[in-house]
């Protein structure tokens, strides 16, 4: 077993020894293994959503004046903070709200930083639910 993990040789030169490598079979086992313990030691992430209903269900749903579709919608929260949030629907009220998503402990400093490298995902999801009042006839 010595002689394969043997990976250098060597010359003189004036008295020094200078040392040549080459690779054996133990440098590429190691470097593969490193490699993958790289890959998953990297492969952590956390992940925030926001999960929207309203009832009656298919309500327009726009987050930050940009429309996202209707409901019930599911999506990515980028950053923690305010979010204004309009549920409109045909026949009823429009819904204004600013909603605020709080950082949960595993995304403050310098928690974030483990959160991220652990090999396990990190998956929060924040519910919001709206009730859409019809619209008064005249």
């Amino acid at each position: 077993m010595s002689s394969l993990c043997n990976d250098s040789a060597g010359f003189h030169v004036e008295g020094f020894m200078v040392r040549t490598v080459k690779f054996s079979i133990c440098r590429v086992v190691f470097l593969v293994a490193f490699a993958v313990c790289v890959s998953l030691f990297s492969s952590g992430c956390i992940r925030t959503q926001v999960h929207i209903t309203t009832d009656p269900s298919d309500a327009k749903v726009t987050v930050n004046y940009i429309e996202r579709g209707y409901s019930p919608i599911e999506m990515p929260i980028l950053w923690y903070w305010y979010y204004k949030i309009r549920i409109e629907k045909e026949g009823y009220e429009p819904i204004e709200a600013d909603e605020r998503f709080k950082a949960p402990p595993w995304a403050w400093w310098p928690l974030d930083l483990f959160a991220e490298i652990i090999p396990v995902p990190i998956k929060k999801t924040y519910v919001r639910h709206y009730v859409l009042k019809p619209k008064e006839s005249d």
